[in-house]
């Protein structure tokens, strides 16, 4: 039986007996967490269970050469997201430790071990925006609208490319330039002196 182990970015080191090794050992791990909160009376309330990622270790034999050596260590250099198959298949595993021992029995290869940790990947979430158009296309003239068609992108500052009239801008330099006539010239009421009485 032949043992694989698959890498994204490094390819396939398939371990077969006689020719360049055997994995001897596969194990599996898996825990949880449960929270723990103290109340009132000395007990505790547990309310939740976190599933931690699983582990998982080879151990095994590498003989004829450095070859699956240098080619584990190269999949663990490279952070590589690895599929194990063997008695158990594994998928989304990265290494965790990597370990090596040579001994005088086997002068060109060595024992190995190593640790996977399994990870979750994600990818992001699209939201589709609708019908509406986004606020850079409508910047630069791309609406229907015909107000938002007289805007145009000017930078950090967006202007309306029409005109004001003379009277309309008349009118909003006199609302700050003349004085009320609503405004009583004197105060009603003497103000406080800051003594008290």
């Amino acid at each position: 039986m032949a043992y694989t182990l698959t890498g994204r970015r490094g390819g396939t080191i398939r371990f077969v007996p006689l020719q360049n090794g055997v994995v001897e050992k596969e194990s599996e791990s898996y825990s949880s967490s449960v929270t723990s909160n103290p109340i009132e009376n000395g007990s505790d309330i547990n309310d939740h269970v976190n599933n931690d990622a699983g582990t998982f270790s080879i151990s095994g034999t590498i003989i004829g050469g450095d070859g699956a050596i240098n080619a584990l260590k190269a999949m663990r250099d490279s952070r590589d997201i690895m599929t194990y198959i063997g008695a158990s298949r594994v998928t989304n595993l990265v290494f965790t430790s990597l370990k090596f021992e040579r001994s005088s029995k086997n002068m060109t290869g060595a024992s190995f071990s190593a640790t996977f940790k399994r990870i979750q990947t994600t990818a992001p979430e699209y939201v589709p925006m609708g019908e509406s158009l986004p606020m850079t296309s409508q910047d630069v003239g791309g609406s229907d609208d015909p107000q938002l068609a007289k805007t145009a992108n000017a930078g950090l500052t967006t202007v309306a490319l029409q005109s004001v009239s003379s009277e309309s801008s008349r009118r909003h330099e006199d609302a700050y330039t003349q004085p009320s006539s609503g405004a009583p010239l004197t105060r009603l009421t003497g103000g406080y002196n800051g003594l008290s009485a």
